[in-house]
């Protein structure tokens, strides 16, 4: 494991919150070997459409996609290929995600006050600010890659929300000043980062997202090869809040890092920008990308 995780990865976990990681469902292999595909440089559609027609559920759920009405299209789309090239990887990847893990995706998040739909709303906002935030990176780092990683930074949630209790959390919230992870670790021991990272390795997910989703809070600690990527996710995090898609009780309870400003050369109005074309993506993506139930 890269050594800006060490300690993060250390963090001793309770038995109790160790054991909720494991009764989680893994991701399915087609999940996982499309999070693989969209890291790598040189991939096109039909590797993606490979990978799909071998899922006759995310078959299913693609099509499904691809047919909704809020799509708006004239003719019945009945060819995986043309579904896979009219949604785009992007959409592709974030469908395989939600529909192999409903559990997690779905969840209600009743420890952050939280509604059901509501986590699914911020990981989907955040994963395409994400991407267009990479774009802006002067080192080289894959859109796709981001978008992905933007689905999955606060996955740690969904096993946390168990061992919190809302009320206290809004009390403490509102002593201290609302600094959320402080929150976190004062009511659990540790905070929703580091249990994400317990479940990432727990899922075998590759280094690279690992890292993203333990240190999206804490970007300045990622290692230099990393930082495009973590900062990215930390950025579009924050602008899905901005956006509206919070995850209940913690919305804009975390400190912006100025690294990341500087590190994506954005001003307020590049900022302004990117918050409003992501909006509009968002919106227009909303209607028809709902979370698939278990």
């Amino acid at each position: 494991m890269m050594p800006s995780l060490i300690n993060e990865a250390d963090t001793a976990l309770s038995k109790d919150i160790s054991a909720r990681i494991t009764k989680l469902r893994p991701l399915s292999k087609s999940a996982m070997r499309l999070m693989q595909l969209v890291g790598e440089e040189d991939y096109g559609l039909g590797d993606i459409t490979r990978i799909v027609e071998h899922d006759a559920a995310l078959t299913a759920n693609v099509l499904k996609v691809a047919n909704s009405p809020a799509l708006g299209l004239r003719h019945k789309v009945d060819s995986l290929g043309r579904a896979v090239t009219y949604l785009g990887d992007k959409m592709v990847v974030g469908i395989a995600i939600a529909a192999s893990s409903p559990e997690v995706f779905d969840s209600e998040l009743p420890g952050y006050v939280g509604e059901r739909g509501e986590f699914w709303l911020h990981c989907l906002h955040a994963a395409m600010a994400s991407r267009e935030v990479s774009k802006r990176a002067r080192q080289p780092v894959s859109p796709e890659l981001a978008f992905t990683a933007g689905i999955l930074h606060d996955m740690g949630k969904v096993v946390l929300s168990d061992f919190l209790d809302g009320q206290d959390l809004v009390r403490l919230l509102q002593k201290n000043g609302g600094d959320f992870l402080a929150v976190e670790r004062e009511l659990t021991g540790t905070n929703h980062a580091e249990v994400g990272l317990a479940l990432a390795r727990h899922w075998n997910l590759p280094d690279v997202l690992c890292n993203a989703i333990a240190l999206h809070h804490n970007p300045e600690k990622a290692l230099p090869a990393d930082k495009p990527l973590v900062h990215a996710v930390h950025l579009g995090d924050a602008i899905a809040m901005l956006g509206g898609t919070g995850t209940g009780a913690d919305a804009m309870g975390y400190s912006l890092s100025t690294e990341s400003l500087r590190l994506f050369a954005l001003d307020e109005g590049e900022l302004e920008r990117i918050i409003l074309d992501v909006s509009l993506e968002f919106t227009a993506a909303r209607s028809f990308l709902a979370c698939p139930a278990g």
